[in-house]
């Protein structure tokens, strides 16, 4: 039976990999000097996903799937400490991004273009390599959670989003 609270991180790591895309895109048009317009706000919306979505996305995994995943499969413990274990690289990576694109007004922008497509490239492929590796396991894991432990992880992503204050309407995680 297909877990909802699997579905959604589901959702969550194709809509990263959207954002992933966009941001690679808008920084090789950076890199190469030929940007479009709508390419610095691409960028800017892309750290604005990391860090609203991102790091609920990985709270969701480490707080609330993993150890329940670790609690039914012993076996997938320290395949699980491992998947966790890249997430501080992946905010690293996503936090010089942010930075970087704090300089990308004025004389800059092809030097910031350059940083940034390095930065989003190398996210994007630590990126590739984690998420393949969690849908691989994700794929047996509906039937090790039970239907409470379903119920509990959901609750506690909602209670994550905020949905009532000022995160309403938050995008993913």
């Amino acid at each position: 039976m297909e877990r909802s609270s699997l579905a959604q991180l589901d959702r969550s790591h194709r809509r990263h990999d959207d954002v992933m895309a966009n941001l690679v895109e808008a920084a090789r048009r950076l890199a190469a000097g030929r940007p479009h317009d709508e390419d610095i706000t691409a960028i800017h919306e892309a750290v604005a996903y990391f860090q609203r979505a991102v790091t609920r996305h990985f709270l969701d995994e480490e707080g609330s799937v993993f150890p329940r995943l670790s609690t039914r499969r012993p076996e997938l413990a320290e395949a699980l400490a491992a998947l966790s274990a890249e997430h501080p690289a992946q905010i690293a990576v996503q936090n010089a991004i942010a930075q970087a694109a704090l300089n990308l007004d004025g004389d800059a922008r092809f030097e910031t273009g350059k940083t940034l497509l390095e930065l989003a490239e190398r996210l994007e492929a630590l990126h590739r390599r984690h998420v393949d590796r969690e849908d691989e396991l994700f794929k047996g894991a509906h039937e090790a959670l039970t239907e409470q432990d379903d119920i509990e992880i959901l609750a506690e992503m909602e209670t994550r989003r905020d949905r009532e204050g000022a995160g309403a309407g938050g995008g993913g995680g």
